[in-house]
């Protein structure tokens, strides 16, 4: 990619560039669900980093494309003048660059996508191709996290994840800058952010299982509580152990080879095209 310009196609060309490409995952996308094996004729010499999430909540999207970091605490490149795009099977819903975030390309504010559809990410960045496919799974009701208290002067408590009844990412961001005796701190002190992870119970990791321990989150009554869970594909857990086991989860009993983690891009892009449902709520915490 050194010396290599990337300037911005307008839509009509991309279309013709990538009619080949995109006649295939249309029949993908319109087939029946039985499997149908085939090969992208062409290798892609340029290497991209691709983060894409689509969820069912009515929002502008984002797709973020960069070039790979190869040196230590190295700051990527943004790659902007690429054409981007999502296609459901019947439309294509094109992301336009945004003007203050070079490589950060978002949807209309009005986008939502819809359960139980397989969803393709299409990127054209001057003769090169890139593309993702990734179905948007269901979501079960919130389980709400348990709680017990920790100190009584002053009154603290703390939070955990009692489990699953189906593959998820909970998130839970923490906020207590508005209780009295707290609402001086620094945000540092009165914020914090929980990840729970709950992958198939087939495909428990050891290092899920051994983690190395983590700082212990304790506020107060009247903590505001956003509780966020998305449903995880199969490809999506396998996406998120391959990032966990090297940076969470690494340091446990069982750490894995450093490598790429998995992906459901085309050849020459890492990272992964996510498509998730969501559930959110936000409640006050009162024990």
């Amino acid at each position: 990619m050194e010396g290599k310009s990337i300037y911005k196609l307008n839509i009509q060309q991309w279309i013709t560039g990538a009619r080949p490409l995109l006649f295939a995952i249309f029949f993908i996308l319109s087939a029946c669900q039985e499997k149908v094996d085939w090969e992208l004729e062409t290798e892609n010499e340029l290497r991209l980093v691709v983060d894409a999430k689509l969820t069912n909540e009515k929002r502008a999207h984002e797709v973020k494309l960069s070039l790979p970091v190869y040196e230590i605490n190295g700051i990527s490149r943004p790659v902007s003048g690429a054409e981007v795009a999502f296609h459901d099977g019947d439309q294509y819903i094109y992301l336009a660059e945004d003007p203050i975030r070079p490589g950060v390309y978002l949807t209309d504010p009005d986008v939502q996508g819809v359960e139980g559809k397989t969803y393709a990410l299409l990127i054209q960045i001057d003769e090169y191709e890139f593309w993702g496919l990734a179905r948007m799974e269901g979501l079960t009701p919130i389980q709400y996290p348990r709680y017990y208290r920790v100190s009584e002067n002053p009154d603290l408590y703390e939070l955990y994840f009692g489990g699953s009844d189906a593959p998820s990412l909970m998130k839970l961001e923490l906020d207590w800058s508005a209780v009295a005796g707290y609402k001086e701190l620094p945000d540092e002190h009165n914020h914090a952010i929980i990840f729970g992870y709950y992958f198939s119970a087939l495909t428990v990791d050891a290092n899920e299982l051994f983690a190395s321990n983590h700082d212990h989150v304790r506020f107060p009554p009247g903590t505001i509580v956003t509780i966020t869970k998305e449903s995880l594909s199969d490809g999506y857990q396998e996406f998120l152990r391959g990032m966990l086991s090297e940076t969470t989860w690494n340091g446990g009993l069982f750490d894995v080879k450093p490598g790429d983690p998995f992906t459901n891009l085309s050849t020459g892009a890492i990272g992964y095209f996510a498509v998730s449902s969501v559930l959110r709520d936000t409640i006050v915490f009162i024990p």
